[in-house]
């Protein structure tokens, strides 16, 4: 809080034994060498493993402080993972602190149904992680590493939350500065404000007569389906940069442009938006599609924090972590979600999304357990089992696929889709909840053999 013009720091508590770095650099000296040269793992509870350095906590009486910055699935997943798992003395000394602009945990895949007029999709985050984590309201604004504390703009002014442990989870939000006009006259549907917004649109004595909806990837198909569907009196164009559904097989994409077309979806593709008006979408090739109201579905941006912070990030901002998660400039950071980027020989067939965003939660968390029980973290290791996009509440196309999301020959559609959807949709929500009372309740599928890549360059950027 802030008194007299003062930053408040939050207590870290009473320690033994001070912390002390042990990344075989001077306190306050940054270390920006190669990979390989970054220090082992660490026990965080207990004696020293052997021949480790520096880093000692009493065994009885010096707490642990985990800090997850997002609080959305791979920050939810990862608090109730870690706490569930811990034993009755561990629980003792961990403390689990979210970090996150609101007091609602929102379940971002259903965001398009809420913004065609269906039931709330934010819970209150009690209902999600329990009453034993503590939840601070704000936006992260800085990390700094060698102090291990965050700067976080809260309500009442910047609170600094010390950590000994950090989750970076801040995922991800609609890109709309990338296009003159977006910012001042999309409504993008990356988050609750903006999904309420286009509801409001819809709700209103008028409704729209025509709407576009920019993005022709799952998110712009499922808005633009549920749209349709729910107002079937307003004219949907959908506006995609190249084929709808371009990251999916061939067969997928007739189908969902066949689906989409019984909603009354008018499809406009091979057409990138150049600009955004109050009346509608001017495309590169000279093209106008005049509309009412403008959807924003087409990208989405990683926040800045990592970068302002002075972490290591690649050219889109994201955090540059290791096989394990840990990023390559502290292994006291651990990366989770759309924001963080992990080596292709584990991730290269990793998409941004929930599907993604919830196993790197659990293998954030098991990091994390690793290193307070004096183990070696795992490798990162999820296979995906293909995407899950509804066309409406009627329609859904579920494309099975191998561990390295590849597709296979056949898929899941109509009722049957859509109904599938619906229950990827439940278990998103109750298998993380689960989570805090039967470790495992979410299972991950094994993932592709990691494979050798070239030496990836650092983005420091």
């Amino acid at each position: 809080m802030r008194r007299a013009g003062r930053v408040v720091h939050l207590p870290r508590g009473e320690c033994e034994e001070r912390l002390v770095r042990h990344h075989g650099r001077r306190a306050g000296e940054r270390r920006r060498g190669p990979r390989g040269d970054r220090p082992r793992h660490r026990q965080l509870l207990g004696e020293v493993l052997t021949g480790e350095e520096g880093f000692r906590m009493s065994r009885q009486q010096s707490p642990v402080s985990v800090v997850i910055l997002g609080g959305g699935y791979a920050g939810v997943i990862a608090a109730n993972r870690l706490r569930g798992s811990l034993t009755p003395d561990e629980a003792t000394r961990v403390r689990v602190t979210i970090v996150n602009p609101t007091d609602r945990f929102v379940h971002r895949i259903r965001l398009h149904e809420f913004a065609a007029g269906g039931e709330d999709v934010a819970f209150a985050f009690p209902s999600m992680v329990g009453a034993g984590v503590r939840l601070v309201i704000g936006t992260a604004r800085r990390i700094d590493a060698d102090a291990r504390r965050v700067v976080v703009e809260t309500a009442v002014g910047p609170v600094v939350v010390p950590y000994d442990r950090l989750v970076y989870a801040v995922g991800s939000s609609s890109a709309v500065g990338r296009v003159p006009g977006a910012a001042e006259h999309a409504l993008p549907i990356g988050g609750l404000d903006g999904a309420a917004r286009v509801r409001d649109v819809f709700a209103a004595p008028t409704p729209p007569a025509r709407v576009n909806v920019v993005g022709g990837g799952p998110t712009g198909i499922e808005v633009s389906s549920e749209l349709a569907e729910a107002h079937p009196a307003t004219r949907i164009v959908l506006l995609s940069s190249g084929p709808v559904g371009a990251a999916l097989r061939p067969a997928a994409q007739r189908r969902i442009v066949r689906g989409l077309r019984r909603l009354g979806v008018e499809i406009v593709d091979h057409a990138r938006v150049a600009s955004v008006t109050p009346d509608g979408a001017s495309l590169e090739n000279g093209r106008f599609v005049g509309a009412d109201a403008t959807v924003w579905a087409a990208e989405f941006d990683v926040p800045t924090l990592a970068r302002d912070s002075g972490l290591a990030v690649d050219e889109r901002g994201r955090l540059l972590v290791d096989e394990t998660l840990a990023a390559l400039d502290d292994p006291a950071i651990v990366g989770a979600g759309d924001a963080v980027r992990p080596p292709d020989s584990v991730a290269a067939h990793l998409p941004m999304g929930a599907r993604v965003a919830l196993p790197m939660g659990l293998a954030a968390a098991e990091r994390i357990l690793a290193e307070l029980r004096g183990r070696a973290p795992e490798p990162l290791s999820i296979g995906l089992l293909g995407p899950s996009i509804s066309l409406g509440r009627r329609d859904g196309y579920i494309q099975p696929a191998r561990p390295d999301d590849s597709p296979l020959p056949f898929a899941f559609t109509g009722r049957l889709g859509a109904a599938i959807k619906s229950w990827v949709c439940r278990m998103t929500i109750n298998d993380p909840r689960a989570e805090l009372s039967r470790p495992g309740a979410y299972r991950v599928r094994r993932g592709p053999a990691p494979r050798a890549v070239a030496a990836r360059e650092d983005a420091r950027v």
